[in-house]
C-alpha cells in the first residue's frame, strides 16, 4: 500500500518514504531490503539476497499476504511460506535466508584419486612442506596431476601431515567468537563505514589517555613508568559525539571493565558495537564484559589511529581545550572531579562543528524529534569532509606539465650513467 509521488514513494501502513528512480527501481528495492532487513550489513549470497528482496516484498508491498506476494515474485505459495516462517520464527536473521547446502550427506560412492595420484601427494609434500594450495600448482605444473586443494588437504590429514596445533588454534579461535545464539561478537576487523552515522549507540570507539601527574614524579628516573601517570578511558559515540570519560589509577583490563561499567550507566542509549584499539587494557576481562552483554567488538589496525578517529579528535580537543589551561590537580579526587566537570561541558555547552554547531545531546534530542533533519546535518558534514580531502589530494600532486618534465629530466640524468 503506497502513496506515489513523482520521485518520493511512501507506505501508508509503516510510514516509511523513500526517494526512488525509476529506471534503476530494482536496484533500489535490493537497497531497501538491505536497509530494513539487514542493518548489519551481514554478508550474503546471491541467492540469499534475493530471498531477502522477497521478505521485502511480502511486508512492504503486500502487507503480509504471502499469496499476493508469491503471485508477484512467480515462485509458490508453499515454498515461499516456508521460507518465510523459518525466516521470522529465528528473529529474522537474513542468514538464516541462505539456502541449503545440496553437498551430499554420504560420499561413500564418490570417486576417488588413483593410489598413484595419493602417493604423489604424499611425497611432494614431504619434499617441500608446502601446504594444500601450493601443492595443487606444483602437481599439475610438474606432474600434470588435476586435484583439487580440498581433497589434498583430506589426504594431508589422512596421513597426520597436517599441523594439528595450528588447526585446533583456529578453531579455538572461532569458537571465542561466537556467543550461545552463534552470533559472532568480537572481530579483529575494523567497523563498516555505514554504522559509523547510523544510529546513536550503534558504534561507540574507546580509547585510553596517558595523563602526567602534577607535581614532582613518583618514580623520577623513569619519564615513562606508569607510577607518573593516571589514565583516561574515554568512550564516544560515532553519531552523536556524546562523550563519557573515566579517570583510573592503572590500566589493566580489570579497570577498564569497571570505568566502561561506570560511564555505560550515563550514556542516553545502549550500546550494540564498540571499537578499540589492540592495547591490553581492551582485551581478557574487558572483552569478556563486552561478550557478557552482547556487545559486537571491533579492532583498529595496529598503530593506525584513524581507524578511531572520533575518539582520537576528541583527545586533541581534551589536550588543547582542557589540560593546557591547567586543569590537572594533586589529587585523584580532584582530578576525577574535574574530568566530569569538562564532560559535562563537552556535551551540554561545546558547539561541534561535525553537528552542525549543536552541543552533541543537543544533537541527540534533535534526532529523536527529527531524525532526517539530523542525518540531513551528518550528510552535509559528509560532504564537506570528501571536499576537503579531494582538495588535499590535488594539492599533494605534482600536476603542472613543466614540473613533471623537470622532474623527468632529473631522473633521466641520475640514471643515465647507469645504462651505459
Amino acid at each position: 500500500m503506497w502513496e506515489m509521488d513523482i520521485g518520493v514513494q511512501k507506505h501508508k501502513k509503516y510510514g516509511i518514504v523513500y526517494r526512488f528512480n525509476k529506471f534503476n527501481s530494482i536496484d533500489i528495492m535490493q537497497t531497501k531490503a538491505e536497509n530494513i532487513l539487514n542493518p548489519l550489513r551481514y554478508y550474503l549470497s546471491k541467492d540469499a539476497k534475493k530471498r531477502l528482496k522477497w521478505m521485502y516484498i511480502i511486508y512492504y508491498e503486500c502487507d503480509g499476504n504471502i499469496s499476493q506476494a508469491a503471485n508477484k515474485i512467480g515462485i509458490s505459495r508453499q515454498w515461499l511460506s516456508a521460507i518465510h516462517s523459518k525466516w521470522k520464527k529465528l528473529n529474522k536473521d537474513p542468514r538464516l535466508l541462505e539456502p541449503i547446502s545440496k553437498a551430499p550427506k554420504n560420499t561413500n560412492n564418490r570417486q576417488r584419486i588413483s593410489q598413484e595420484t595419493e602417493n604423489r601427494i604424499i611425497e611432494v609434500r614431504n619434499k617441500y612442506h608446502w601446504g594444500k594450495d601450493k601443492l595443487e600448482t606444483v602437481l599439475n605444473r610438474d606432474h600434470q596431476i588435476k586435484v583439487g586443494a580440498s581433497t589434498i588437504n583430506r589426504y594431508l590429514a589422512k596421513y597426520g601431515l597436517l599441523n594439528v596445533k595450528i588447526s585446533n588454534k583456529n578453531k579455538r579461535a572461532y569458537q571465542n567468537k561466537m556467543n550461545n545464539n552463534g552470533q559472532i561478537n568480537k572481530q579483529k576487523l575494523r567497523p563498516p563505514t555505514k554504522i559509523k552515522d547510523y544510529k546513536p549507540g550503534a558504534l561507540v570507539e574507546k580509547d585510553m589517555k596517558f595523563i602526567l601527574k602534577m607535581g614532582q614524579f613518583t618514580n623520577p628516573d623513569k619519564f615513562r613508568a606508569k607510577e607518573n601517570y593516571w589514565y583516561q578511558h574515554t568512550t564516544i559515540d560515532s553519531f552523536t559525539r556524546i562523550r563519557t570519560i573515566g579517570l583510573a589509577e592503572d590500566s589493566n583490563s580489570k579497570t577498564a571493565v569497571a570505568v566502561q561499567e561506570e560511564t555505560e550507566n550515563r550514556l542516553p542509549f545502549a550500546i550494540a558495537c564498540e571499537n578499540t584499539d589492540n592495547g591490553g587494557e581492551n582485551e581478557k576481562d574487558f572483552s569478556e564484559h563486552l561478550e557478557k552483554n552482547n556487545i559486537m567488538h571491533f579492532y583498529s589496525r595496529a598503530g593506525t589511529p584513524t581507524d578511531n578517529p572520533r575518539v582520537e579528535r576528541s583527545h586533541l580537543t581534551d589536550e588543547v581545550e582542557f589540560y593546557q589551561h591547567g586543569n590537572i590537580c594533586k589529587t585523584f579526587a580532584d582530578q576525577k572531579q574535574k574530568i566530569l566537570d569538562w564532560e559535562y561541558i563537552y556535551n551540554y555547552i561545546r558547539p561541534h562543528q561535525a553537528l552542525g554547531n549543536l552541543t552533541p545531546m543537543a544533537f541527540y534530542e534533535l534526532w529523536k524529534k527529527d531524525s532526517d533533519k539530523a542525518y540531513d546535518i551528518t550528510k552535509k558534514w559528509q560532504k564537506y569532509l570528501n571536499k576537503q580531502r579531494r582538495r588535499l589530494n590535488n594539492a599533494r600532486r605534482i600536476k603542472k606539465k613543466e614540473q613533471i618534465n623537470k622532474l623527468m629530466q632529473q631522473i633521466d640524468r641520475k640514471l643515465a650513467n647507469n645504462y651505459n
